[in-house]
């Protein structure tokens, strides 16, 4: 009996220093992975206010926000559940809180961010959309700052810059039906002239990826489904 209250103990105080070990380490990690969370979307951010046709800003240098606190205060909608709108049968989802931006040009611009199901899990996009002056919505970069679980060489190219690329400058006329990758739109094999015709897509909701993203279309597709979705929550919100 004696043996085993001693084996009893002795684990017990083996668990507890363990215990205190990974408290230790969670400690000295977790403020440098916010801090670190915290400047990818500062960073995000300020990409999607960015045209990316000119490189130049689409509010003054002032209106990015370099701290919480003035991040906080661009909030326009949030919810306490972390979720602001979603629509399950795409599947895509609109994360809280949304940001509301006043452009150089007087317009609003919305800055959200929202996941869609990839290969591997969410895979979470921030995207800026320009209100224009009929009351619609522009659709102007976005940023994908989550995609750790997509297939390497594959899914994982979602943010190179080709790729990226494709997700900008995406008119109202590209939602009416929502935007879709070239592959669900039947727009496979491309046609030699393409490229040049990927603005005219784009006006129809097409969005080419099959290009720079051979092999994979299930991660360009969760991008689209988020995308949808904020332009739904935007249609819904904003009067």
């Amino acid at each position: 009996m004696a043996n085993h209250v001693k084996i009893a103990l002795i684990l017990t105080t083996v668990m507890v220093v363990i215990g205190v070990i990974l408290a230790g380490v969670y400690l000295m990690t977790y403020t440098p992975i916010v801090k670190a969370d915290l400047n990818a979307k500062f960073e995000a951010i300020k990409f999607v206010l960015t045209n990316q046709t000119t490189g130049q800003l689409l509010v003054n240098q002032d209106e990015i926000p370099k701290t919480i606190d003035q991040l906080n205060a661009k909030i326009w909608k949030s919810n306490s559940s972390g979720v602001l709108y979603s629509n399950p049968k795409l599947p895509g989802y609109v994360l809280s809180p949304a940001y509301l931006f006043k452009g150089k040009d007087g317009s609003n611009i919305y800055v959200l961010t929202g996941y869609g199901i990839g290969f591997g899990g969410r895979v979470v996009t921030v995207a800026s959309f320009i209100q224009q002056s009929d009351g619609k919505f522009f659709e102007n970069a976005i940023d994908v700052i989550d995609f750790a679980n997509e297939t390497p060489g594959l899914g994982a190219k979602i943010n190179d810059p080709d790729v990226r690329s494709r997700f900008f400058d995406i008119p109202n006329s590209g939602f009416k039906d929502g935007i879709r990758v070239n592959k669900d739109a039947d727009l496979f094999p491309l046609p030699s002239n393409y490229k040049s015709e990927i603005p005219t897509y784009k006006k129809e909701g097409i969005v080419v990826t099959s290009d720079v993203m051979t092999g994979a279309t299930i991660t360009p597709r969760s991008v689209a489904n988020t995308l949808n979705a904020m332009y739904e929550f935007l249609e819904k919100e904003v009067k």
